[in-house]
């Protein structure tokens, strides 16, 4: 492969009322050869609304500047995989100071019993069991490899958010009603497909 995976950036967005979500998949690479195309796994269930590549034009003060290009996909729902040809070939000296794969899509909540994607529980709780086998109906990947994760939940005020990442913490979103609800393995490597998560939908505030 002339991709080689670095990191993973990973952001949900949850409609409780839709019973939807959202999300934004970063894809961090480095490159070996020179690529024209890769092929992304993602479920024939999620939506995938926009790809683009985004490279590191440089480097100020640890921080690196992207700049993002949209690309032209195709989606092959009977294979579970989503065909990008970009715009520009992609190279070790264009992405030398970084680069990542931006796919955003939609999905739906699943019922209770189903063991797939993000499903309903019980009461006020839906969670995601992810295994080698399903974790693309949550999330795109370039492959299931362990790798430094960040996981981003955006939820309303008062829902509950938890991860089988340990580090996490939250804080509100600018102009916005939502809370990010972020999770971090930091340095160390985790793979995708062993996350657990679980979310509670927000409750009622009642004053006595």
């Amino acid at each position: 492969m002339s991709f080689t995976l670095n990191n993973y950036d990973l952001q949900l967005t949850i409609d409780f009322s839709e019973k939807t979500f959202t999300g934004k998949a970063e894809i961090h690479v480095g490159v070996t050869d020179p690529v024209k195309e890769v092929n992304l796994k993602i479920s024939k269930n999620l939506d995938g609304e926009s790809v683009s590549i985004w490279r590191a034009q440089h480097v100020y003060r640890g921080r690196a500047d992207f700049i993002g290009v949209p690309e032209n996909f195709v989606f092959d729902k009977e294979n579970d995989s989503i065909h990008v040809t970009f715009s520009h070939e992609v190279n070790a000296e264009s992405t030398k100071e970084g680069a990542y794969i931006e796919v955003t899509y939609k999905g739906k909540f699943g019922e209770a019993g189903d063991i797939d994607g993000i499903h309903y529980v019980e009461g006020i709780t839906y969670e995601a069991k992810l295994n080698t086998d399903n974790v693309i109906t949550v999330f795109p990947i370039l492959e299931d490899i362990s790798v430094p994760i960040k996981l981003s939940v955006l939820t309303p005020y008062r829902a509950g958010v938890e991860t089988n990442i340990p580090a996490g913490e939250h804080h509100g979103v600018y102009n916005s009603d939502l809370f990010s609800n972020n999770f971090t393995t930091g340095e160390e490597s985790f793979s995708i497909s062993d996350l657990e998560l679980r979310i509670n939908a927000p409750t009622a505030l009642i004053l006595q």
